[in-house]
């Protein structure tokens, strides 16, 4: 869908002294930042004396053998916390990056593949209703500790979809087609808390408080 000129609301995630007031920038060429940490993230339990990194599935099933006292504490993990919550945070954040890793790349071979008109999460930018609940929403739901609101003006193209259809866990690879495929219909009836991409010129207009919503 073609827009010109709408005013949206969008939360910036990341510190940048180039999102001030007047501010242009354009979305659709370039990797956007997600996609850029996806080619560089990785996950890992590094020896501090020697740099050696472990995988985090191998630590954490190294690791419950102990704390299942099924085995001994692997020599070349000497310098490892044992710690069973520590172990449990650090499976989850893994397993968080490589849900979503494998959400992105189902999501844009389907857009490719069926819809390749419609705007691609690889390089556009998130958008949120002019509607105060929706900013709540997403302040609330997003990761991240330095959330920024801004109200824009977007030109481009534009989709919305149901913000649901990107919220499994560990879910099959057909499931996750299907909700791709759902995902790139769109909406039927629109709500406050659907997603929005766009790819185009976003032109910042002011910068707003949190804690105004």
């Amino acid at each position: 869908m073609h827009i010109e000129s709408e005013k949206f609301y969008h939360i910036h995630k990341h510190s940048s002294p180039k999102w001030i007031e007047g501010a242009t920038f354009m979305f659709g060429d370039e990797p956007n930042n997600s996609w850029r940490a996806f080619e560089v993230a990785r996950r890992g339990i590094t020896n501090p004396e020697t740099n050696e990194v472990f995988t985090v599935d191998m630590v954490a099933f190294r690791a419950l053998h102990v704390y299942r006292k099924q085995g001994k504490k692997d020599p070349h993990l000497g310098f490892y916390h044992y710690n069973p919550v520590m172990t449990l945070a650090e499976t989850l954040d893994s397993l968080f990056l490589s849900t979503r890793m494998v959400r992105e790349l189902v999501l844009e071979d389907v857009r490719r593949q069926m819809y390749p008109d419609l705007p691609s999460r690889a390089n556009c930018i998130w958008l949120i209703p002019e509607d105060e609940r929706a900013v709540r929403f997403w302040l609330e739901n997003m990761r991240g500790d330095h959330k920024k609101v801004f109200r824009v003006r977007a030109t481009g193209e534009m989709h919305r979809a149901p913000q649901q259809q990107v919220m499994g866990d560990t879910i099959s690879l057909m499931e996750w087609r299907k909700r791709a495929l759902d995902y790139w219909n769109g909406v039927d009836m629109e709500s406050y808390d659907d997603e929005i991409t766009c790819t185009g010129e976003i032109e910042v207009l002011e910068e707003l408080p949190s804690s105004n919503f």
